[in-house]
């Protein structure tokens, strides 16, 4: 017992540390350290299981394992913990420790509790909770007499972690809780277990599975396989937010409904900045999806360029013909998975950075099927008279560089001016909101009334022809001239 200071120094040491806050350090040799005493067990966040843990600070033990295949087990209260070079196997035991594998192909135990552990170069082992094997206790269901459901099993409440594999293949488990799961380097495996974790493969080619309950998979790479889980509060999030290699693109495929109808199946195609494809990455039991778009369109306004959703009625816009002008209306359709699966023709189309020619746009841009853009050149000004032409986005996919992606949901924004205008969208020339037949049909009830409010003229025939288009519109076959 007692605060001790103990070095190893060099040799196979077994140290036992006792209670006490000890600092421990093992040198090199294969060294067996044992700090954790004999302090009460704590009550594993179930009040009243276990003894309290009456003074919380007795027993924060510093421990080095030094050089060295090192077994080091720590008791109760937040422990820092370092395991050296070697292969390691530590316990963190109960409360919140900080432990470092470091090289070497390291087995860690975070134990009960809130762990911060780093598990260094090599192929570890993680466990965030109380590790393999059965349960320290077993505590049966609470059951409420006359209840027809029965209570649910105690587990042991393992606690929040960060862990981090560090470079090598790790396999890491999460366990119970809301953690934080950080493969690093390597081709690693990661379980989260069981609450809402975030999960991260980092570089390789990662298996990454949320376990139970709203998991959200990020930094994924092509050659990555994940698993939402399906158990629990099934709410399963994969965020795309850059993951496609620079100046490459990605396209998602739902392939059909996950195990529970909720989600979804299917993968996502990785391609290089000339097309060519360059991996995939293959997921299952995910109910939402974070495309990796811009996060929004950005419109040329007189103070800069500003976000499409943030734009109001009175806004003022840049535009190519005449000058700044006056927002009159806004209006958004939001579009979910179903509304895909009925209508698949309404799926947005990516218009990748440089795709129209000069550099333009200078960004990503997702746009409805029907949203036309300029293009402008010596072929359009060649076959049609007219040098600028308006042609539908739809009618300019070539699988390469425009292209019709799948999307979990997006929504779709419109703005109108008093005369059909050319807006500067992510740097590239695109319409404004058209008010015609199927226009208007296409917008709902309540937003053409607005419309109509607005523009009481729009009710009629004539009103509609009068709110001419700013440019020449090609049709389908006369934009496929372009794609030649």
């Amino acid at each position: 017992a007692g605060d001790d200071t103990i070095y190893g120094e060099a040799g196979d040491d077994t140290i036992i540390g006792g209670d006490g806050a000890d600092v421990v350090d093992g040198g090199d040799g294969d060294d067996v350290i044992d700090t954790s005493g004999s302090a009460p067990a704590d009550d594993y966040g179930y009040p009243g299981v276990f003894p309290a843990d009456t003074d919380p600070y007795d027993d924060r033990d510093t421990v080095d394992g030094g050089a060295g295949d090192d077994t080091i087990t720590t008791g109760d209260d937040q422990d820092t913990i370092t395991g050296g070079a070697g292969n390691d196997t530590i316990d963190g035991g109960l409360d919140d420790d900080t432990i470092s594998g470091d090289a070497g192909d390291d087995t860690i135990i975070g134990g009960h509790g809130s762990d911060t552990i780093d598990g260094g170069a090599g192929d570890d082992v993680i466990w965030g909770g109380m590790g393999p094997g059965t349960d320290l206790f077993n505590i049966p269901d609470v059951d409420v007499p006359g209840d027809p459901f029965p209570g649910p099993d105690l587990v042991v409440d393992n606690g929040i972690d960060i862990i981090h594999g560090g470079d090598g293949n790790d396999t890491i488990y999460g366990q119970d809780d809301a953690d934080e799961l950080y493969g690093d380097a390597g081709d690693d495996t990661i379980d989260g277990g069981i609450d809402n974790d975030l999960i991260d493969g980092g570089a390789g080619n990662d298996t990454l599975m949320g376990g139970a309950d709203e998991d959200t998979f990020v930094n994924l790479n092509a050659g990555d396989t994940v698993d939402g889980g399906a158990d629990g509060v099934d709410n399963d999030t994969l965020d795309l937010t850059g993951s496609a290699e620079p100046g490459g693109s990605l396209n998602v495929t739902i392939t059909g409904p996950d195990s529970n109808g909720n989600g979804y199946d299917g993968y996502v195609t990785y391609y290089d900045d000339m097309g060519n494809v360059t991996g995939t990455l293959n997921f299952e039991e995910i109910e939402e999806i974070i495309p990796c778009f811009t996060p929004g369109t950005m419109i040329a306004t007189p103070r800069g360029e500003r976000l499409v959703e943030e734009l109001r009625e009175g806004d003022k816009v840049i535009t190519r013909d005449n000058g700044i002008q006056e927002i009159r209306w806004v209006g958004e359709k939001k579009m979910g998975w179903k509304d895909f699966a009925l209508a698949e023709h309404l799926k947005p189309v990516l218009i990748e950075a440089g795709a129209l020619g000069n550099g333009l746009p200078e960004r990503d841009i997702l746009v409805s099927p029907n949203h036309r853009v300029l293009v402008a050149n010596d072929r359009t000004a060649l076959y049609f008279e007219d040098r600028e032409v308006l042609v539908a986005a739809k009618h300019l996919v070539d699988n390469k560089k425009v292209k019709k992606v799948d999307v979990m949901s997006t929504a779709y924004i419109h703005f109108m001016f008093d005369n059909h205008e050319v807006v500067l969208s992510n740097g590239a020339w695109t319409e404004s909101f058209q008010p015609g037949d199927y226009s208007l049909k296409g917008i709902g009830n309540a937003q053409r009334a607005e419309i109509f409010e607005l523009f009481p003229e729009l009710e009629q025939v004539e009103g509609v022809e009068a709110y001419t288009s700013a440019r020449r519109t090609l049709k389908k076959h006369e934009a496929r001239i372009l794609l030649k």
